[in-house]
């Protein structure tokens, strides 16, 4: 479309605005991602919609140029849009679409440091005031009546759920999420003496953790949160009662000493809720940041750690469709007083593709994005390796003692930083966990390495990595055994190449042994 063949003395909308001025316009709003204030502040475009928008450039797309395409569908006019931007004071791109808004509007575009007062003062008066001020409010009160159709959307949701989720769970639950008690969201406030913030264990993207007594135990109860906005509460609502579906069908289908467990769920009451375990030892991650004051973890029990969470991961891969977990981190595997690992928060776990297939296709990248591999995040590819390529990330973690993600390193991920570190392997291990009599640190750095591959195909089952890790206690327990048996030298020699390859040559150390 020619720009002269615009009439502007009628509406002329979003989607007419030619080519060339339009990727202009894209580009510059781009910069900064500017997109973002002038689709959430402006448009009122609700925060799901804006994060998929987002990853447009992953698509190599433009954010804003999605954005106008949305905005566009909706009727919405450049004039609209000239008079958002004057609100941003975003004058330089005020001035692409100026050729297309009647010239009246054009003093709008702010020259030197004049104020918009001083220009509306001239022959016109008021009246280029009042109408823009009228075009806002227009606007405005178009988004608003969208926003209170969605309020009383989401009030009449919530208040079916509150009148049929007790008398019958089986509403919004299966019979096999059912067999999980109801509790009354007045039991979970008694039990954490009324959310009490001196209860608090954690913050998350969906809620907030609370430490409570129920029945006479210890549980941790995950209070969902809500975000203001009438749009923003409808999307995380939905969010919600997704996520709490996943928690409730897969912990209850995936019994196992190292996945945590839940104890019941409350949904009606002001904000639902999901009742676990608690687990004393807190997180992963915590422990080995030494979080609160708490003593480094040694060798011996970070290889309990590693050896029972590939436990747990095999088990969930191992079932007749694999459940691939999708956020494996040191901070979703918890500890019980025993330091006997548990895997827990079930809310981005999706099933896997049967054995004739290598990978599912996936519309959405959920997930942390130190502990994600390649072609997840850009191909979305899920399959079982994507929880294969993040338990070698969380390996690295149990045996550096870093961060998955440090913006202080050269290398801001741990992946990377092990990967392209100068300095020996040696030196990299964690000296807060003592001496390392047994090789642990050598054997959990191998079999990160081999987890973490680029190519999917050659990482190892987890299967074939609890096997690596029970190998590596074995050969410990026999050269610690050995070692203790006050043998001379010449026999402990021997010895030890009777446990060596079977070629016989001597390898001493165990991590040797480990080759998928």
């Amino acid at each position: 479309m020619m720009m002269s063949s615009l009439n502007l003395n009628k509406k002329t909308y979003i989607y007419e605005l030619p080519y060339t001025e339009r990727k202009e316009f894209c580009n510059i709003i781009d910069m900064n991602d500017k997109w973002e204030e002038l689709g959430g502040k402006y448009m009122k475009i609700d925060c799901a919609t804006l994060f998929k928008i987002s990853k447009a450039p992953m698509r190599n797309h433009s954010s804003t140029d999605e954005l106008l395409t949305l905005w566009g569908e909706q009727n919405h006019t450049i004039l609209e849009l000239f008079t958002i931007l004057y609100e941003m004071q975003h004058y330089r791109a005020m001035i692409i679409l100026k050729p297309f808004v009647d010239p009246k509007y054009h003093k709008l575009i702010y020259q030197g440091d004049k104020t918009f007062s001083n220009l509306v003062k001239t022959e016109t008066g008021n009246d280029l005031n009042n109408e823009v001020g009228n075009l806002i409010k227009l606007n405005t009160d178009s988004n608003q009546k969208r926003a209170n159709n969605l309020e009383r959307e989401v009030l009449n949701t919530s208040s079916k759920i509150n009148e049929h989720i007790y008398s019958d769970p089986s509403v919004m639950f299966s019979s096999a999420e059912a067999c999980t008690p109801l509790i009354t969201y007045n039991e979970l406030e008694q039990a954490t003496n009324y959310w009490n913030k001196e209860n608090i264990l954690g913050k998350g993207g969906f809620g907030v953790v609370f430490k409570g007594i129920w029945k006479n135990t210890a549980v941790a109860i995950k209070r969902l949160e809500s975000q203001k906005g009438a749009e923003q509460q409808f999307n995380i609502l939905e969010a919600q009662r997704q996520q709490s579906l996943r928690e409730l069908k897969y912990l209850n289908s995936c019994r196992h000493d190292n996945i945590l467990s839940l104890y019941g769920f409350s949904i009606g009451g002001e904000k639902p809720c999901l009742v676990y375990q608690y687990m004393i030892n807190g997180s992963l991650e915590d422990r080995l940041q030494c979080r609160q004051g708490t003593k480094p973890l040694t060798w011996c029990i970070r290889f309990k750690i590693a050896t029972g969470s590939a436990r747990g991961l095999q088990f969930l891969h191992g079932m007749d469709k694999p459940l691939i977990h999708g956020d494996i981190k040191s901070a979703n595997i918890l500890l019980d007083p025993y330091f006997e690992p548990r895997i827990g928060d079930f809310g981005l776990a999706r099933e896997g593709p049967l054995q004739e297939y290598t990978h599912v296709k996936v519309s959405h990248v959920h997930g942390t994005r130190p502990y994600l591999p390649d072609e997840f995040l850009r191909g979305k590819k899920f399959s079982t390796k994507v929880d294969t390529y993040s338990f070698g990330v969380v390996l690295f973690e149990i045996a550096t003692g870093q961060r998955a993600y440090d913006s202080l390193r050269n290398h801001k991920f741990l992946k990377d930083h092990v990967e392209n570190n100068d300095c020996p392997i040696s030196d990299m291990a964690d000296v807060k966990a003592g001496p390392d009599e047994n090789n642990v640190y050598l054997s959990l750095m191998t079999i990160g390495k081999n987890c973490v591959s680029y190519k999917a195909k050659d990482r190892p089952e987890m299967e074939q990595v609890l096997r690596k890790l029970d190998c590596v206690m074995l050969q410990e327990k026999h050269q610690s055994t050995i070692r203790h048996s006050y043998l001379p030298t010449f026999q402990y020699e021997m010895q030890m190449r009777k446990l060596s390859t079977p070629s016989g040559s001597y390898h001493p150390q165990p991590w040797l042994f480990v080759n998928f």
